[in-house]
């Protein structure tokens, strides 16, 4: 899981971490409205414990003082804040065709961007590196890590163990491009894994589990699980793209009924064109709307059977469309198809489960990217309130695009 872990003795150094995060946690959490003695409260550590770590994050440039509130009694309430300004954070989406990276602050504002073109073949390392450097360069704060999203199974120290589309086995992305960005610290994350993670950042609700379908040449699942990202003893959870769903279709992968036989977008799209796709949603009923209106069907039945499943066995009800497809014209009727299965479907004595599409597109991945190395720098998964309202990065950037 994506998280501090405290697996040996519990000695003095991981006892001051802990509480280091059970601190920066509450900061986070109480906006500009916490105090020390309300630190001291929520956490249960002793008030000169958490004036002793209040000051050396203070030090650090990891909170400060926000003013005071006066009290009908006694002196008034010194705030605290997450500081904004000093630690800032990198999101990288490796995209097809593209490579797009946004510099963050703490609470989650986006300071600048940059989209570098990126293809099949290119030096994916160097191009990551080019955007990281233009945006390292453009500000005064100083960049305290960078997340990356992703395809792939990818392990804890950033090594891409398999990625297929892209021919990538065993790639140490995480350590190389650390060496190539000057020693910064660099979190390799699953594009899917970041598409649930920036859900659970930017959540305007208290959500801190779900799961998040991902859906395009291929399908995945990024699951977080009471705010921690889960990603299995191998770091293979999530790959659902090949569970049996009973169909006779024989997959890329060589076995047969695999949910991608039925599920993917080159199968739910299928030889349909731009034409017979626009003529399907506007309601025809000749032969070719009437396959794809099956193969849409199809992959609704898989699908939401698969959700089911899911919901049963974690006790999910907040399920998300994400990936490539969740853009696609036809991404609205497989959505609406996949919950009108689902009503149907309610077991007894669980809520209804229901799918929605990603809340920023594409751009959850960058938030997403960022909100892995905030958690694996800091040990907190920090809301982002501030990116959703203040906006997301523009298609080009806003720093200067070119190759």
């Amino acid at each position: 899981m994506t998280q501090l872990r405290f697996a040996q003795k519990g000695t003095k150094g991981l006892l001051r971490a802990r509480n280091d995060v059970l601190v920066l946690q509450c900061v986070a959490a109480g906006g500009d409205r916490c105090s020390r003695t309300d630190v001291a409260r929520e956490t249960g550590l002793p008030q000169a414990t958490v004036s002793e770590i209040v000051a050396e994050m203070i030090e650090r440039r990891l909170v400060r003082e926000a003013g005071r509130e006066a009290q009908r009694i006694g002196k008034p309430r010194v705030l605290l804040e997450l500081d904004s300004d000093h630690h800032h954070f990198v999101g990288v989406h490796l995209g097809r065709g593209r490579i797009r990276a946004s510099r963050l602050t703490l609470t989650g504002h986006i300071v600048e961007s940059t989209t570098v073109p990126h293809m099949l073949g290119d030096d994916t390392l160097a191009t990551i590196a080019t955007a990281v450097g233009r945006l390292a360069k453009s500000g005064d704060a100083e960049i305290s890590g960078v997340g990356v999203a992703a395809p792939g199974i990818i392990g804890d120290d950033g090594t891409i163990r398999e990625a297929v589309n892209y021919g990538w086995r065993m790639m140490p992305l995480g350590q190389e491009l650390s060496r190539r960005c000057g020693g910064l610290p660099v979190h390799v994350v699953n594009d899917a894994n970041a598409v649930a993670l920036s859900e659970v950042a930017l959540s305007t609700v208290d959500v801190d589990t779900v799961v998040v379908l991902w859906i395009g040449t291929g399908i995945g699942a990024g699951i977080v699980l009471d705010g921690r990202l889960y990603r299995g003893a191998e770091f293979r959870s999530g790959e659902i793209g090949h569970i049996d769903t009973g169909a006779s279709l024989r997959c890329r992968c060589g076995l047969i009924g695999c949910l991608e036989t039925v599920a993917a977008e080159p199968t739910i799209v299928g030889a349909a064109s731009e034409s017979d796709i626009q003529q399907f949603l506007a309601g025809a009923d000749d032969a070719d709307s009437r396959a794809l209106g099956e193969r849409i069907r199809r992959a609704a039945q898989a699908l939401a059977r698969l959700l089911s499943t899911l919901g049963g066995t974690l006790d999910v009800t907040d399920f998300i469309l994400g990936g490539p497809f969740s853009s696609h014209p036809l991404a609205p009727a497989v959505l609406g198809a996949v919950n009108d299965v689902l009503a149907v479907r309610v077991m007894s004595g669980f809520s209804p489960l229901k799918v929605r599409f990603t809340t920023l597109g594409a751009h959850s991945l960058i938030f997403g990217a960022a909100a892995h190395a905030i958690r694996q720098e800091l040990g907190v998964m920090i809301a982002m309130p501030a990116g959703l309202a203040e906006g997301v990065p523009p298609e080009e950037g806003s720093v200067d695009s070119g190759g």
